[in-house]
């Protein structure tokens, strides 16, 4: 550890080597020394290196917190210059109008948000799904509604024929032949 020479005075009127008077006449002198620039404080090495590891430590600290300080500032402005050059650009830009979604997944999806399974319904969605030319209804299947529009389907079908029995309900046809329509396998 380095100690400067005001450090070495308090320790030598600590050990007793000086007096009150002689160490406060020799620390006033140093100090004043040091005050004019007549003198440096010189540090001496001793055994540890605590007090140089705490400033070391300190002005490591000090530079990582006017570093992140910096970088913040960098950042908000980028930022800040990046919102503003994008509400330009978003002004600037003609509208470029949005696709619609494919007809057979919007059919499938408002079929399915609607949660609507009476046999108006089913009709309705039935008449729609045959009138999409194949395509549309290939890329209806393909998308991540479908799967869930059968899942439904055969609970539908099942739960009602938990509840109608072996009679022949007009439901149950109704639900039956939307599940052909859709040439998927009605629930066993």
């Amino acid at each position: 550890m380095k100690s400067s020479q005001v450090r070495e005075l308090a320790r030598r009127y600590a050990t007793g080597q000086l007096n009150q008077e002689n160490y406060r006449s020799q620390r006033r002198t140093l100090i004043d020394a040091v005050e004019k620039g007549r003198q440096a404080l010189v540090y001496k090495e001793s055994g540890n290196g605590v007090v140089a590891l705490r400033r070391n430590s300190v002005k490591f600290l000090a530079l990582s917190v006017v570093a992140a300080l910096v970088a913040g500032v960098a950042i908000s402005m980028l930022l800040k210059n990046g919102t503003a050059t994008h509400q330009a650009a978003v002004h600037a830009a003609p509208a470029v109008p949005a696709t619609p979604p494919a007809p057979g997944s919007a059919l499938v999806r408002t079929f399915l948000d609607a949660n609507d399974w009476t046999d108006g319904s089913l009709d309705s969605f039935s008449r729609r799904w045959t009138a999409l030319p194949a395509e549309e209804q290939a890329q209806a299947r393909v998308s991540l509604m479908y799967p869930r529009l059968v899942s439904d389907l055969r609970q539908q079908i099942t739960s009602e024929k938990a509840v109608a029995g072996t009679g022949a309900d007009p439901h149950l046809i109704a639900l039956q032949k939307m599940a052909k329509t859709l040439g998927a396998t009605p629930a066993p």
